[in-house]
Parts: structure tokens; C-alpha cells; sequence
């Protein structure tokens, strides 16, 4: 916020517009406030493991060791930054209508909502209507649905240059995703209740900047992908940072409520950029 801004907000006569515009100010200045501290622990983190001591990185930013120190364990998660930066908004198909094919559980919305306020972001949840196009040329946004939701998520979806939607095969209406290059077809396959989700930062279809899409061929797939964004966050931003890329995350959850019991990177984390399109393998999760 500008100093003609706070000037602005200080000659407002009413009271009450006064208090709002100031308390909207005081929650924009906070969100600068946490994105420039993640960048800022970011930073420190990646010159250290580069061998740069905490002296070093004081001297060339003007400010004692001490401080330094300080600063790379306060703040917002530097792994926050897999999500970017700025405002984030949670697009969430309108399921008043009844169940649709394609649609995330109910609770995967508001879950992840919950984790991005932990990073320090501010999250809007904007219900989209399904079978229409949406308004995808906006930054950060997170979408929660598949291709079947919305023919401008099945465009923006088509993108993707590894992993796609499988057809069934006859006789068979399981749905899968297929591994373009790796030639195979993964479909929720396990004995016990097994779902697969898929994870992509995707390009916008105007060239402007990305989205990321979390897509459960089931209901729980969704709740299992939310859970591996908490847990595994700091593996994904080591592998992906901010750059476009898709995994397959396989969840296994509870018969009887659909909750995920385990979620694991089901494939590599495949970068898309071309000029580095190479993938590293999946770490699998302690237990």
C-alpha cells in the first residue's frame, strides 16, 4: 500500500468507511507482508545450500548474521511458493444440482482452503456452473473438477502433454488416466477402496500464466490429493517449484466415509517445460 493510498483512506469523512477501508488496507498490507517473508526465506535457504554462510548472506543483504538466522526460521513456509503468490481462488463446481461425474468431495474444497490460510494466503472458494465455460484467464487460481465439469477444463486439460484421460474399455466402466510416453493406463485397480488422482500446473489458454487442476477420478481421490499437498508440499516444490508439470497421486481411504487413509506420488512428477522436460522419481512416504 502507497503512501497516497493510506492518504486516501485517512481523508475518507465517514467513519465507518473509514474503519472498512483501513481493515481491507491493514489485510492487503499483510498478504504483501507474508509473500515478501516467503520469498525472503526462500532465498536465504536456497544460497545456504549452496554453500553460502549465514555472515555472507547477511553482508550482501544488510543484515547481521544474526538477523539472518532469525528471519530463514520465521514467516510462511518457503514451500508455500508451489502455489505462488498472491491471492489464490478455489474454483469448485455448484453441486446443488446432485452428484456430477467429475466433481471433488465436498470437504476437499474447504480442507484446502484451510491449508493455503495456514501458508499465509488469502483463498476465495467461487462456486463454477458445470456444463459452461468458466473464466480461466485470472491468476491464481486452483481448480478442483475434471474435464467432464466443463469444456473449458477439458480444453485446458488437453494440454497437458503426458497424461490424459483414458476411455473405459467395453465392459469395463472404470475410468482411468493414461501415461502417454510410459504407454500404460493407470485405473483405480487395488482390492482394498483405491482411487487416483491427478495433479497438473497447467498453461492458460491465453499464454499468461498458469493454473493448477487437482482431479480425483472419484470423490476421495480429491480428499487424497489435498492430503498430500499438506504432507508432502516441501517434496513437490523441490521437484516442480513453480514450473508446469503433472503427477498421479494414488490414495487409498476408508470404505465406509471416503476418507483417505494414505496418499503416495503414483508416477514421477513430469515437467512440461521444453527445456527441461525431464522427471525424477517418486519419493515413497515414510511410514
Amino acid at each position: 500500500m502507497s503512501a497516497d493510498d493510506v492518504a486516501r483512506i485517512f481523508a475518507i469523512e465517514d467513519k465507518v468507511e473509514r474503519l472498512k477501508a483501513a481493515t481491507e488496507g491493514v489485510a492487503a498490507a499483510q498478504q504483501t507482508i507474508n509473500e515478501l517473508t516467503r520469498i525472503r526465506r526462500a532465498v536465504i535457504r536456497e544460497l545456504h545450500a549452496e554453500g553460502w554462510t549465514f555472515a555472507r548472506i547477511g553482508a550482501a543483504a544488510g543484515l547481521s548474521r544474526a538477523r539472518i538466522h532469525q528471519v530463514s526460521t520465521q514467516g510462511p513456509a518457503p514451500e508455500g511458493l508451489f502455489f505462488g503468490h498472491g491471492p489464490l481462488t478455489l474454483l469448485v463446481p455448484d453441486t446443488r444440482a446432485g452428484r456430477l461425474m467429475g466433481a471433488p468431495d465436498p470437504a476437499a474444497a474447504p480442507r484446502l482452503a484451510e491449508q493455503l490460510k495456514e501458508l499465509g494466503f488469502g483463498v476465495t472458494i467461487e462456486p463454477f456452473a458445470p456444463g459452461r465455460p468458466i473464466d480461466l484467464m485470472r491468476d491464481g487460481l486452483i481448480v478442483l473438477g475434471g474435464p467432464e465439469l466443463s469444456p473449458s477444463l477439458r480444453q485446458l486439460i488437453a494440454n497437458d502433454p503426458r497424461l490424459r484421460r483414458a476411455v473405459a474399455r467395453p465392459g469395463d466402466g472404470r475410468r482411468g488416466i493414461e501415461d502417454r510416453a510410459a504407454r500404460r493406463i493407470y485405473r483405480p485397480a487395488s482390492p482394498d477402496p483405491h482411487d487416483i488422482a491427478y495433479l497438473a500446473r497447467l498453461p492458460r489458454l491465453d499464454g499468461r500464466g498458469t493454473i493448477l487442476v487437482i482431479d480425483g477420478l472419484h470423490p476421495p481421490g480429491s480428499l487424497g490429493a489435498v492430503r498430500l499437498l499438506a504432507t508432502r508440499l516441501a517434496t513437490l516444490h523441490e521437484r516442480a517449484a513453480n514450473r508446469r508439470f503433472s503427477v498421479l497421486i494414488g490414495v487409498r481411504y476408508e470404505r465406509g466415509t471416503g476418507e483417505p487413509v494414505d496418499a503416495d506420488l503414483l508416477t514421477p512428477v513430469y515437467l512440461h517445460d521444453p527445456v527441461d522436460s525431464r522427471s525424477r522419481p517418486p519419493v515413497r512416504q515414510r511410514r
